[in-house]
């Protein structure tokens, strides 16, 4: 019986035989169906058919008017040719939206990094979600064109009564006007257009921490689809030997963070770039970061980089006012105790903000402190949150850029480190409208106030540009520049 036992299959085990051949498979499909994303997506984003289809889409519905009020020179042909037309292309972007969802579903059944599940990687549902409302909406216009056109051909050939041809003819209007509507909603951005990170575009940001550690990192693994989330742990423990003996890989990845938004900024130019890697990855590495087969490259990270900050420019407002107060000298930084610095949205839509606290203990002694945060008719209105602060090295002076390019890095990685940064979620009720103010208190655990800043937001309804579904809109734009750009 013991001998039996040890034979038994273990189907559900990582490294089983079925479990590999049912990995393989899946990996086969995901290629396969990417395959037709790809040429359909290509085909339906190619110039002219996206200015087509708004062009018929809006042609549609008024030829169909013409002959409702019967105006004597509407015709039956140009309306009929215009609603085929209008079907004809809306097939490519139907069987791109589908070829998208039936990608994104097979390539989240895959495993992630270290054999775990994507559906442990939150986003998951939402990516499906969207990609199953897009193809509900392809299907709905694409059929309202074709019962448009059946419906013209119809009256056309057959004989029918002035009240059923009015009847007809007022569902045709109304079904254009449900393509039309449906284009203007479609028609500005063409989900999964990337073929290296095709889900990025997809995701917002739902969990995270209130407290960030490696601050770029950290916020940049937040605004990772579940896909690329994966395949960024598998990258990150694959940098385990390939990094400075000094050095961590998740404080080298930092420090390259760090580097590439300086360079964005234009601090640091390309020769420094290279030097302030090399000062934290091994050779091997490098060879990794600048190779176009590594999914995470140079280029891929500047990308990634840039995504992030579309997404939250919150937060990299807060580090450049700290790198600009560490060129300038600035008071707050080189001379006082406590440095408290806010960033909140001037406009939050939909009820809904991203407040951004950056602490610097200056003191010389590390202690608990209290962060009392007051958002005037918010929910809640009062969050209390208790943190360690350590005590950080104070700068006495300014920096000078131009003499010490590689201090620039160098010092805002320290700075950055040794500061407290949190980010926290702010909401308002949807009654809430017009100007409201946010204080924020530091206090000491003996309950001193120490310093206290107020800020203040505009809450408005609708969309705004600060809601999620512009800065997911502005995230992806960004993205498509950044590798445009790139391969230019």
């Amino acid at each position: 019986m013991k001998g039996g036992a040890k034979s038994l299959p273990t189907p559900y085990a990582e490294q089983s035989e079925l479990h590999l051949r049912q990995e393989q498979a899946l990996s086969r499909r995901v290629r396969s169906r990417d395959t037709g994303r790809r040429f359909w997506t290509r085909l339906a984003t190619t110039s002219p058919l996206p200015q087509l289809r708004l062009l018929f889409s809006i042609i549609a519905p008024v030829t169909a008017l013409l002959l409702f009020i019967d105006w004597r020179h509407a015709s039956f042909e140009v309306a009929i040719g215009v609603h085929a037309l209008l079907t004809l292309t809306f097939l490519p972007t139907l069987a791109a939206a589908s070829f998208a969802r039936m990608s994104a579903r097979d390539r989240l059944l895959l495993r992630g990094g270290g054999q775990r599940s994507m559906n442990a990687y939150p986003g998951v549902e939402r990516i499906l979600n969207t990609l199953d409302e897009r193809r509900v909406r392809e299907r709905v216009r694409i059929s309202s064109a074709a019962l448009g056109t059946a419906a013209l051909t119809s009256l056309w050939n057959l004989d029918s009564g002035p009240t059923l041809a009015s009847i007809l003819l007022g569902a045709t209007v109304s079904l254009g006007l449900v393509c039309a509507l449906n284009s203007f909603r479609l028609e500005s951005s063409m989900p999964m257009r990337s073929n290296s990170f095709p889900l990025l575009s997809l995701h917002a940001p739902t969990l995270h921490d209130s407290a960030l550690d490696r601050v770029m990192t950290d916020l940049l693994v937040a605004h990772l689809d579940p896909e690329t989330a994966g395949a960024w742990d598998v990258w990150m423990k694959s940098l385990a030997g390939d990094v400075r003996s000094d050095q961590s890989a998740a404080s080298a990845v930092e420090h390259l963070l760090q580097a590439l938004h300086l360079n964005h900024l234009g601090l640091l130019d390309e020769n420094g770039l290279l030097s302030e890697t090399k000062r934290v990855f091994k050779v091997s590495a490098i060879d990794g970061l600048i190779s176009n087969h590594s999914i995470f490259n140079i280029s891929a990270l500047r990308r990634l980089l840039a995504h992030t900050r579309a997404w939250q420019p919150g937060l990299f407002r807060l580090t450049d006012r700290l790198q600009d107060s560490t060129i300038r000298g600035d008071p707050t930084l080189t001379e006082e105790a406590w440095r408290l610095d806010l960033d909140l949205p001037p406009r939050c839509g939909q009820g809904q903000g991203d407040l951004f606290v950056m602490i610097h203990n200056h003191s010389a002694l590390s202690q608990i402190i209290e962060v009392e945060i007051l958002a005037a008719e918010g929910e809640p209105e009062v969050q209390t949150l208790r943190i360690y602060a350590e005590s950080s090295i104070q700068p006495h002076h300014p920096l000078d850029v131009e003499l010490d390019r590689s201090g620039t890095v160098e010092s805002l990685g320290q700075l950055l480190d040794e500061s407290v940064i949190l980010w926290i979620g702010l909401a308002w009720p949807d009654s809430a409208s017009g100007p409201h103010p946010v204080q924020v208190t530091l206090r000491s655990e003996e309950g001193v106030t120490l310093t206290s800043t107020v800020v203040r937001t505009t809450l408005a309804s609708g969309m705004q540009p600060e809601s999620m579904g512009h800065r997911m809109s502005d995230a992806a734009s960004e993205v498509r520049r950044i590798a445009l750009s790139l391969a230019d």
